[in-house]
């Protein structure tokens, strides 16, 4: 059973990718994939030596939930800076065709669900430690279903926006 948490926490690069392959003609949501990348991969190559924290994991893993917002809410500006350091017409065409999505705003929801659930855990953890509490009970029994479920639904925000990204640029096109 413990294989699935693993599998899961793997298999996110691969569903960003996914992403990226299928929104690849769309320059706004290949931005946001190639954003959410740099995210994952630090996420990725962080996760072998933050696993082994025991009390401030936690608190680790809600500070990279709050890097997930990041390519969501500064996406356009960074867009924008970067054009006016190159002049790339792509991140011209990304900050003037940049609109949020209702994936994008599920991404949020989601992604706040996930700080608060790492920071209770945490707190719980502190107050195991220090013998203010008997039991975990949030941290054995709850947190990783809870975050389990939450990527899964993760996975499906991401395939779901690049799924639609072509008909959210026809839509802007048409207006």
């Amino acid at each position: 059973m413990f294989d699935i948490y693993s599998i899961v926490d793997h298999v996110f690069p691969l569903v960003v990718a996914i992403g990226l392959i299928l929104s690849w003609k769309v320059a706004t949501a290949r931005w946001f994939m190639i954003s959410y990348s740099a995210i994952v991969v630090t996420n990725l190559l962080t996760m072998h030596l933050t696993i082994q924290w025991n009390t401030h994991y936690y608190l680790f893993d809600a500070l990279v939930s709050i890097a997930f917002l990041i390519p969501i809410i500064y996406r356009r500006d960074l867009a924008l800076f970067l054009y006016n350091m190159t002049g790339n017409e792509f991140y011209r065409c990304v900050y003037r065709k940049q609109a949020l999505s209702a994936q994008e705003c599920m991404i949020v929801l989601v992604v706040i669900i996930l700080v608060a659930v790492n920071l209770i855990t945490w707190l719980e953890v502190l107050s195991y430690k220090y013998y203010w509490i008997d039991n975990a009970f949030i941290k054995l029994y709850l947190r990783d279903n809870i975050v389990l479920l939450l990527q899964i639904i993760l996975c499906g925000c991401f395939l779901t926006y690049a799924n639609k990204a072509e008909s959210r640029e026809l839509n802007y096109e048409n207006t």
